[in-house]
C-alpha cells in the first residue's frame, strides 16, 4: 500500500489519504495518544477540586435535525393500583423512563465510523466491510476507554472581546495560536480541546437558531490541532466545525479529516460558559462512552474539575 497523502477535502478526487499515522490495522485512532505517563499527569491539575458539568441538559423539545430524535416517556407501572407488586406488604411503588434517541443527539462523542469520505472510513476501510443495521463490526464506539485526560479551554469568544461569536465564524491556526498565548497554555499531545465560542447560550434561549448556522472550527484551524495530536476536540455548538462551510462546496470537510483521516474524537453539544468563567486554561477532564456494542457515537456527561 502506498504511503499516505493528505486529504484535501475533494472525496474521492483527493489523493490516498490511508494507513493512518496509527498503523493500517489501528481501530481507536487518536486514543493512542492516552498514554498512563499522561493520564498521572492529568490527574494532577486540579487545584480547587470543582466539578463543572460540560454537557448540556437536553429536552425533548430541543430541536433536532433530522432524522435525529429525542423522545421521553416516563412509566408508572409499579405505582398503578393493581400492578403495585406488594400492596398489602412494603407497598413499595416506583417509576422508570423509556427514552428513543438518537445517539448524536444532546452531547455526544462521534466515533470513527460515524463519518465516511467516499465510502471509506478511518484507515480507508469501506463501510461494507463493518457496516451492519444493527451496528457496527469496526470502529464502533463500545471498544474505547474512557477519557481520564488533560483538558484544555481556548476561549475564542473571549479573544475576539465578544459574548458569542457570530454563526459563519472559521476558528483558524490564528485564533488557535492567539487564545493559546492570552491563555499562557500549550496544546499537548493527548489533549481534548475545548472551544468556547459563547453559541452554547442559545441552546435554552433561542434553539432555532442555535441548530442553525454556527462559528466553529476551520479546516486549517483542525489541522492545526491534528498536527499536535489531540485525542478529541468538542465545542459549545452541534456541528463543532463552522457552518456554512468555508467552501459550499465541501461541506464537513473538517469531519473527515478529524474522523476518517486523523481518528481525532468529535464532542458536540458542550456546556462551556461555567469552564470559560473559570480562568482555567487547562483542568481534568472525563468522558466515558456508553458500552453499547456497534454504536458510531455515544451521549456523554463529560465532566471538568478544576
Amino acid at each position: 500500500m502506498s504511503a499516505p497523502g493528505a486529504y484535501d477535502g475533494r472525496g474521492s478526487r483527493s489523493p490516498q489519504w490511508w494507513p493512518s499515522r496509527y498503523g493500517p490495522d489501528d481501530e481507536v485512532g487518536a486514543q493512542n495518544e492516552l498514554t498512563p505517563e499522561r493520564t498521572l499527569a492529568a490527574l494532577g491539575l486540579p487545584v480547587e477540586g470543582r466539578v463543572l458539568s460540560l454537557a448540556q441538559t437536553l429536552h425533548v423539545d430541543t430541536p433536532q435535525t433530522p432524522p435525529r430524535v429525542a423522545h421521553q416517556v416516563t412509566l408508572g407501572h409499579w405505582a398503578l393500583p393493581g400492578a403495585q407488586p406488594s400492596p398489602e406488604g412494603s407497598e413499595t411503588m416506583g417509576f422508570e423512563d423509556q427514552l428513543t434517541i438518537n445517539t448524536h443527539t444532546g452531547c455526544h462523542v462521534d466515533g470513527l465510523g460515524h463519518n465516511c469520505i467516499a465510502g471509506r472510513s478511518y484507515n480507508g476501510v469501506h463501510f461494507s466491510e463493518f457496516y451492519t443495521p444493527n451496528g457496527l463490526k469496526r470502529y464502533a464506539i463500545d471498544r474505547l476507554l474512557p477519557w481520564v485526560a488533560r483538558g484544555v479551554c481556548l476561549d475564542v469568544a473571549a479573544l475576539e472581546g465578544v459574548d458569542a461569536l457570530p454563526g459563519g465564524y472559521a476558528v483558524g491556526p490564528e485564533q488557535l495560536e492567539a487564545a493559546c498565548r492570552r491563555q499562557d497554555v500549550e496544546i499537548q499531545a493527548g489533549d481534548v480541546v475545548v472551544l468556547h465560542t459563547g453559541w452554547g447560550r442559545l441552546w435554552d434561549s433561542d434553539p432555532a437558531a442555535y441548530h442553525a448556522d454556527e462559528p466553529g472550527l476551520g479546516w486549517d484551524g483542525a489541522h492545526w490541532l491534528t498536527d499536535r495530536r489531540v485525542s478529541a476536540v468538542g465545542a459549545d455548538n452541534w456541528a463543532l466545525e463552522v457552518l456554512p462551510s468555508e467552501n459550499p462546496e465541501l461541506p464537513f470537510i473538517v469531519h473527515q479529516h478529524l474522523l476518517s483521516e486523523t481518528g481525532t474524537y468529535i464532542i458536540e453539544n458542550l456546556r462551556t460558559d461555567e469552564l470559560a468563567a473559570s480562568g482555567r486554561a487547562a483542568f481534568l477532564f472525563f468522558m466515558a462512552p456508553l458500552k453499547i456494542a456497534g454504536l458510531t457515537g455515544s451521549p456523554v456527561a463529560p465532566v471538568a474539575v478544576v
